[in-house]
């Protein structure tokens, strides 16, 4: 299953938005959400932009067999307890931070894409990740 990771152009006032569509035939339109789960996400991006690598704790009404299962297909997602690494293939990234994010639900459940927004001047993501 092809990962697939779309962007915007960078804007001074909301930064990046990048879109990871978890379901490779599924096109992003707004009446087949059907729920939308904020959550705290950790990325990767190149030294252009391009989203590497996404890090981020599944909040518990996504933690079943049906909402991962396009999850569970992709050889470029991995799951340790309730923690997702995505890996866009073909990137290295060159810096950690964290993002303000979306799991995006079908009718049946199954978590098919993330938004996420980074990079955006003044708030609190878009600040490097410190290791402890």
């Amino acid at each position: 299953m092809a990962l697939r990771v779309e962007r915007t152009e960078y804007d001074l006032e909301s930064g990046y938005l990048y879109y990871v569509f978890f379901n490779p035939h599924w096109e992003l339109q707004a009446d087949e959400v059907k729920q939308r789960v904020p959550l705290e996400v950790a990325v990767s991006l190149t030294e252009t932009g391009e989203l590497a690598d996404v890090s981020f704790t599944l909040p518990k009404p996504c933690r079943g067999p049906q909402a991962l299962s396009f999850l569970q297909r992709d050889q470029t997602i991995g799951k340790v307890n309730d923690q997702i690494f995505v890996a866009v293939p073909g990137q290295n990234g060159d810096a950690v931070v964290k993002a303000l994010g979306a799991l995006d639900l079908d009718i049946a459940g199954r978590i098919v894409g993330m938004e996420i927004k980074c990079g955006v001047p003044g708030a609190a993501t878009g600040e490097p990740s410190r290791a402890n």
